[in-house]
């Protein structure tokens, strides 16, 4: 019976992505079927160069419906079976998931527990980030900084980027995307020789779900260059605290959400205030 089920999930998977295909499924004038997502991307079919129509699979669709399809993680550890319209939600939240390296042109992709080890191989000059940091950058227009920061016994990533004439700092949990907001950042912007000037930043943690382009969009920290310029060196570097915080708090962290208690204030109504008042 699983020789049988397996040879059904065969004739599903896409002959382009080889990802496993769900209504609608196209088909070529010749009859090769296709997955949505290649169809889009491809102008002509890749096994004969045909066109395309506008035609669908009814009788793979139909197949497709019925079947329950393996996790993409299963390879990593995950043995749930999912319908066709399951497996979206959960493999977005799988916890055998892996997470892409946040460098641009790497296409490693593993368990968040490897990315230290992923990010050593790297040899890297800059060392991985603790909880606290002091940080140089020095950065030009759309460059990208990129580093992990191990804290809490978890990993994160750090990122920094210039965009539009704006500094942008952003840390993202690399986990549940349920937990991100366990945890926030700081950026603490300041000259060595005059720190008693800054300008202190902080936001709550994102999920590593976000992509660049979401996440400096709108859900990262930002600061506009010209802000910025009085804080460089004469290396036209910025030097800045970075720091991640545990929301939830381990003992002696300051929570994101809390406020100074307001001073209580005298009723004035009562007439001026009589130090020599009998108790």
């Amino acid at each position: 019976m699983d020789s049988h089920y397996t040879d059904l999930l065969q004739e599903l998977e896409c002959p382009i992505c080889t990802n496993y295909m769900s209504p609608p499924i196209r088909q070529c004038a010749t009859g090769h079927s296709i997955c949505e997502d290649c169809r889009r991307k491809l102008p002509k079919c890749a096994l004969c160069q045909g066109v395309f129509t506008e035609s669908r699979n009814i009788s793979l669709e139909g197949l497709a419906v019925k079947m329950r399809y393996p996790c993409i993680n299963k390879s990593s550890g995950c043995n749930l079976k999912l319908a066709y319209n399951e497996r979206e939600i959960h493999e977005s939240k799988c916890p055998f998931k892996g997470y892409k390296c946040a460098m641009d042109e790497c296409p490693w992709v593993g368990r968040a527990e490897d990315i230290p080890g992923h990010w050593a191989s790297k040899k890297l000059p800059t060392k991985p980030y603790g909880a606290h940091n002091v940080c140089y950058t020095k950065l030009k227009p759309k460059s990208y900084f990129v580093n992990i920061v191990e804290a809490f016994d978890k990993v994160f990533w750090f990122k920094c980027k210039i965009i539009n004439k704006k500094w942008c700092w952003a840390v993202q949990y690399i986990g549940k995307a349920s937990e991100a907001e366990d945890y926030w950042y700081e950026i603490d912007i300041f000259k060595p020789e005059r720190n008693k000037r800054k300008i202190l930043l902080c936001n709550y943690c994102q999920s590593v779900d976000l992509g660049n382009s979401v996440l400096f969009e709108d859900a990262c920290i930002s600061v506009p260059s010209d802000v910025v310029h009085p804080f460089l060196n004469e290396n036209q570097t910025l030097v800045y605290h970075m720091r991640v915080h545990a929301a939830k708090g381990n003992k002696g962290d300051v929570k994101f959400n809390e406020t100074v208690p307001a001073r209580k204030q005298r009723d004035r109504s009562k007439g001026p205030h009589n130090k020599n008042k009998a108790k």
